[in-house]
């Protein structure tokens, strides 16, 4: 006999009929309840959905192609969920029995329509049914494992995870569902009476239904068709529910993976006509972010990866990137009444005063100048929210009207009217050069690279050792650089983190053209911040560069041979790298370091160097605190940013902790100090130097 079953066995065909009836009307109430999310997300700034579609074929593709692949990669594959302990594979089997049993379902119902029209239709049956059987009751296994999982975590409720009272709702409803379905399979067993590899294809169903074995054929017939109706209510109840629940995040998630930017450190430009257009920079209303923005604020579910990760959360500061998302949704949502008014026949949008401000009502002041803008709450969330471009969108507002105070403010009017934070005289920039013979790019074209110094290694001391050392380096290894000298300016990173857009623009500009009048085209740089500013920043306004950072540019030399280590091991203990956010996270540099501290010989595999790894590091490295404009910001000694990493660093045992980031260099060495004097904090580039003996 071939092995088989019918779908709707037992079930009378009155049943059957209230059956569909019953998933009209939850679909009805599902589709009401995505429509009334997505007017909340039309509050926002239209997204341009028009150009995505716009052009041939081909266009469209090359547009699309990059949302697609995270929907594949990060949604179904669960690629940014993985990595993260026995909460990762939980929500793993969870989700990947959720699919399969949705997908078996959806199967189910093909059969069932493709039967209807003709019997030669059907296919659920033979090996097919063996298989389907087989991998359905494998997965709902997984599925309840990792709801079991949820369960005992919402139980001992951890202080990061969101909690709401219908979360219990939520994964009771889940564990139901999946535990009446095995029962009824096996009542259907009990009733059915299969043999064979028909029974044992279902081998959960199977050891349910011997639990079941004395009943008779009319009793489990009886039971069935009554525990099939309790599972399809708690099926229809729980889709009619999920647009009304924690659940929702599957599809807003879904859709914030295709939307959302995939670059990392990448900002929008303003523009003055828009300025003109608006009235107003930045956002000062929950209606001026844009509808991707909104969009994500429905896509997080309160997993608490981003306040685990977020620096300033760690050291008691008034930000959480997670209640950051939780307030603006909550303010959305109630906004929607006032702000969502179109005129019928018209089409036009009219606004309404909000009952509640987004500045100091909900977001406070002290919550957005915390932020290091270090993009760990980005890189960690599994739906790619961006509560820092939610920050720093509201700090250009604030900046704009006049909210930025104290040496923050102080330093931004410095780079404005000086091209530096110091305030320091432009002829003085090249000083850190005096006795190396270095040439400008006015006093030579004969260069094949130009060093981008930055302000810190032109005028902080200690950033100015790391230059000098560089320098030397690429001296010893006979490369032709120049520098820009009094030409180069600060290029604007800080400032745009800070929410002074204008600035950052009129810096911007400024360099380019430098650039552009002396044909430069290959860059290196010491600071992971220009680098980043001079790579994704410039780019928005005409200034295409190849930019390298100097670790990468000395791991070359050292592969190229114009340096070599062979026979210079640097007597210096142990060491450990910190990676910069900008550096690792952001652009994702981090093997070059390491290849240059000499984990390593070049060429050989014999280590010249006890390089001791942190907890935290690479992409998943943690912040030294001064990014985000923060350099320039007074700080509460005891919640330090770098007393956090420097503790970590500590703790490795190194005599010697290596970084690669004027910023990193200061807030490093500033907070080891405070814990010990024995410990040196050095660049890469200073080791490397003292190995080679210059």
């Amino acid at each position: 006999m071939t092995p088989t079953r019918e779908t709707f066995g037992n079930i009378p065909h009155t049943s059957v009929v209230i059956f569909y009836c019953l998933a009209a009307v939850t679909m009805a109430v599902f589709v009401y309840g995505i429509w009334r999310r997505f007017k909340l997300w039309r509050q926002g700034v239209p997204i341009p959905v028009r150009e995505l579609i716009a052009g041939n074929l081909r266009q469209v593709t090359a547009r699309l192609k990059p949302g697609f692949r995270r929907l594949w990669t990060e949604g179904l594959g669960q690629a940014r969920v993985r990595g993260r302990g026995p909460a990762s594979w939980a929500h793993i089997g969870m989700f990947a029995g959720f699919m399969m049993l949705f997908l078996g379902t959806t199967l189910l119902e093909i059969d069932h329509l493709a039967a209807g029209i003709s019997k030669s239709l059907k296919f659920h049956q033979g090996t097919y049914y063996v298989i389907y059987e087989f991998t359905l009751d494998v997965f709902g296994m997984l599925f309840l494992a990792g709801c079991l999982f949820f369960l005992w975590r919402r139980i001992r409720r951890p202080a990061s995870v969101g909690h709401r009272s219908t979360d219990w709702y939520v994964i009771l409803s889940l564990l139901a569902i999946g535990g009446t379905g095995y029962v009824v399979e096996g009542l259907r067993m009990v009733w059915q009476q299969p043999t064979g590899i028909a029974a044992h294809a279902s081998p959960v169903g199977l050891a349910i239904a011997q639990g079941f074995s004395g009943l008779t054929e009319a009793s489990a017939r009886s039971a069935h068709l009554s525990l099939w109706w309790v599972h399809a209510v708690l099926v229809f109840g729980f889709i009619g529910s999920m647009p009304y629940t924690r659940l929702f995040h599957t599809i807003a998630g879904s859709l914030n993976l295709f939307f959302a930017r995939a670059t990392l450190g990448a900002m929008v430009p303003v523009t003055l006509e828009e300025v003109e257009k608006t009235e107003r920079i930045g956002v000062s209303a929950i209606e001026h972010f844009d509808q991707q923005q909104l969009l994500s604020l429905d896509a997080c579910m309160e997993c608490g990866r981003c306040e685990e990760a977020c620096p300033a959360f760690a050291t008691e500061k008034p930000l959480s990137p997670k209640r950051v998302v939780q307030d603006l949704k909550g303010l959305m949502t109630t906004n929607l009444s006032q702000w969502e008014a179109i005129r019928p026949g018209a089409g036009e949008r009219t606004e309404c005063p909000a009952p509640r401000e987004l500045h100091e009502e909900t977001i406070l002041a002290e919550t957005l100048w915390s932020c290091t803008a270090c993009n760990a709450c980005v890189g960690v969330c599994p739906v790619r929210v961006d509560p820092l471009t939610l920050l720093t969108d509201m700090r250009r507002n604030r900046v704009g009207e006049g909210g930025l105070s104290g040496t923050a403010a102080a330093a931004l009017r410095r780079m404005q009217s000086s091209g530096n934070p110091w305030g320091l005289p432009a002829a003085e920039r090249a000083n850190w050069a005096e006795g190396l013979g270095i040439p400008t790019a006015g006093e030579t074209q004969d260069f094949e690279v130009l060093y981008w110094v930055g302000c810190a290694g032109s005028y902080d001391r200690r950033a100015q050792r790391v230059a000098r050392a560089f320098a030397k380096l690429l001296k010893h290894a006979g490369v032709r650089f120049a520098i820009l000298g009094k030409e180069e300016r600060c290029t604007g990173e800080s400032a745009r983190r800070l929410g002074d857009e204008f600035l950052f623009q009129e810096l911007a500009r400024a360099n380019i053209a430098t650039l552009a009048r002396h044909r430069v085209r290959q860059i290196v740089t010491h600071c992971p911040h220009c680098l980043n500013s001079l790579r994704q920043d410039y780019a928005q306004f005409g200034g295409e560069y190849e930019v390298t950072h100097h670790t990468q540019f000395l791991a070359r030399l050292l592969a190229e041979g114009r340096l070599s280590v062979d026979g210079r091991v640097l007597r210096m203990g142990a060491m450990t790298y910190h990676d910069p956010c900008y550096l690792a996270r952001v652009n994702g540099i981090h093997a070059a370091p390491r290849e240059v501290l000499g984990a390593r010989r070049i060429g050989s595999g014999t280590p010249i160097a006890d390089l001791r790894e942190m907890p935290r590091r690479r992409e998943k490295t943690f912040c030294c605190g001064a990014g985000g404009g923060r350099m320039w910001m007074e700080e509460d000694p005891k919640k330090r940013v770098s007393t956090v990493r420097a503790k970590e660093a500590l703790g490795t045992g190194a005599q010697t902790i290596a970084v690669a980031c004027p910023f990193c260099l200061t807030m490093m060495t500033d907070g080891v100090a405070a814990q010990t004097e024995s410990v040196a904090v050095k660049d890469v580039a200073e080791i490397l130097a003292e190995r080679l003996g210059l």
